[in-house]
């Protein structure tokens, strides 16, 4: 082991509190412990199981096909089976005059004779006296069905419903979207951390490195003691960077555990999974793309579904037929329900033509048109502002790409230039200072390097999900997206 991964060594085993997270090759332990190492497909698949907020939107969709089946219904008819038992007593033929009874109508005439009143009494005793009235038990059985057709209504209802299942799996898809690019954001956040930690150990590397030249020139007279106690400082300075790396890198493991529906303090480790994709990329071609955004047809396709219940509320407005039936038995006892002549049944048809309902249906109907009209206005604006979002992220993805690249070869030269640098310091033709500047440079090339590859990586799957894809689906899987491939 050499000297100076030994003196590295020590010195990560004397900072007190330190967050225990390493890399090791391909994989990077996010939150020790774990044995399973997850790939960016794991970490998706397993987010979109958990996300509350995507099975929200999952669970939506037996809701509207609740509501297709309450349209569907308004197209039937119903149809009851009815058993019924009553026991009553109604004086009502004995009290009502056309039968005899009450208001002594039929009484006899002034000065008839004696037998006139016999045979009247006769004769009246057909209709009993209203207290004399018994109660009376019935049995009935029916079978009773009711259809209301209007053919508009079903239509504009059974229309709605179904523009609304599309309508909802627009919405699931791009909730899915935003899903795996929150989960694609906390998986590269995961590798930038770890490529951090990465780069603070470089700069501890070299600059024990430098600090060992400074005793070696300050053992041999070239030196004072104020460049090595300088070097000794600039080295206990990256300590606390290196602590704040790592916690870092707990935090962003912390992160997509909670994605993944599992605990924070979940162990964790991911492979080190960065695929970069640089292409040629067709402006034009993205803003007409984004425009089929699920986001976009499922608002488009609500302004279809008010269209369709606007013309079920005028439905209500319209002429309808109303179409009854019974069929049943009646009987004074149970067993004799089903006798013979005890058949009973009946048959209508109404046709209903509304006239004036006090002006509620005509302020249904104002208000529905208000609302297609308030969400086409809604719709245009959500579509100009798509517009802005893909020309922003297809600028910051060039952008990026282009930094990328440039700080790939500022990293070689500044690693070249401290490399040189270190050499003229031991032979004395560079002071101290002059280092440090080398490694400042190659430092920020490093930072740069890792920050705009992670840059990179969020940007294209951000405009992935802009353009209505999965950000897991390649670029080049996006039809006449990618213009050429750059070399």
């Amino acid at each position: 082991m050499n000297k100076w991964l030994a003196l590295s060594i020590v010195s990560l085993l004397l900072i007190p509190g330190q967050v225990q997270a390493e890399l090791l090759g391909a994989t990077v332990v996010a939150r020790a412990g774990s044995q399973e190492v997850l790939d960016l497909s794991s970490c998706v698949r397993l987010c979109l199981d958990a996300n509350e907020g995507l099975k929200a939107e999952r669970l939506r969709m037996a809701e509207i096909r609740g509501k297709m089946d309450q349209a569907m219904a308004t197209g039937l008819p119903t149809l009851d089976l009815v058993g019924d038992w009553s026991h009553s007593r109604s004086p009502a033929m004995a009290l009502d005059s056309s039968f005899g009874g009450g208001d002594d109508i039929f009484g006899p005439p002034d000065g008839a004779d004696p037998w006139f009143y016999d045979w009247l009494g006769g004769f009246g005793s057909l209709i009993p006296a209203p207290e004399d009235v018994p109660a009376q038990t019935f049995w009935t059985a029916s079978l009773n069905m009711n259809w209301t057709i209007n053919p508009v209504k079903v239509m504009g209802a059974m229309g709605a419903a179904k523009l609304g299942l599309q309508q909802q799996e627009l919405a699931v898809l791009s909730a899915e979207h935003k899903t795996v690019e929150n989960t694609l954001t906390a998986y590269f956040s995961i590798i930038k951390s770890a490529d951090k930690i990465l780069a603070v150990q470089s700069q501890l590397k070299s600059q024990r490195e430098l600090l060992e030249i400074m005793k070696m020139r300050y053992d041999l007279g070239m030196a004072t003691r104020l460049d090595t106690l300088q070097a000794t400082v600039t080295l206990a300075n990256l300590h606390p960077q290196l602590s704040i790396a790592k916690a870092g890198l707990e935090n962003d493991g912390s992160r997509l555990n909670v994605l993944m529906g599992r605990s924070a303090y979940a162990p964790l480790q991911i492979s080190n999974q960065q695929d970069i994709e640089h292409y040629s990329l067709d402006l034009d071609a993205a803003l007409t793309i984004a425009q089929q955004r699920p986001d976009l047809e499922a608002t488009a396709l609500f302004v279809d579904i008010l269209e369709r219940n606007r013309q079920a509320q005028g439905a209500e407005n319209l002429p309808y037929l109303t179409v009854g039936g019974a069929y049943g038995y009646m009987g004074r006892t149970a067993d004799s329900l089903f006798d013979d002549g005890h058949d009973n049944w009946r048959a209508s048809v109404a046709l209903t033509v509304p006239i004036f309902d006090g002006m509620l249906n005509r302020g249904l109907v104002k208000e529905t048109k208000a609302r297609i009209r308030r969400t086409e206005a809604e719709l245009t604006g959500r579509r100009l502002e798509v517009q802005v979002e893909v020309m922003e992220t297809v600028a910051n993805l060039n952008m990026a790409q282009g930094v990328l690249d440039a700080a790939k070869i500022n990293l070689v030269r500044g690693q070249d230039v401290l490399d040189e640098s270190l050499l003229m310091l031991q032979l004395g033709k560079i002071n101290y200072l002059e280092v440090l500047v080398s490694e400042a440079n190659r430092s920020q090339a490093q930072s740069n390097v890792i920050d705009a590859r992670y840059q990179v990586l969020v940007l294209t799957a951000a405009l992935k999900r802009s353009l209505g894809f999965s950000p897991l689906s390649p670029l080049t899987s996006i039809p006449g997206l990618v213009m050429e491939v750059t070399p």
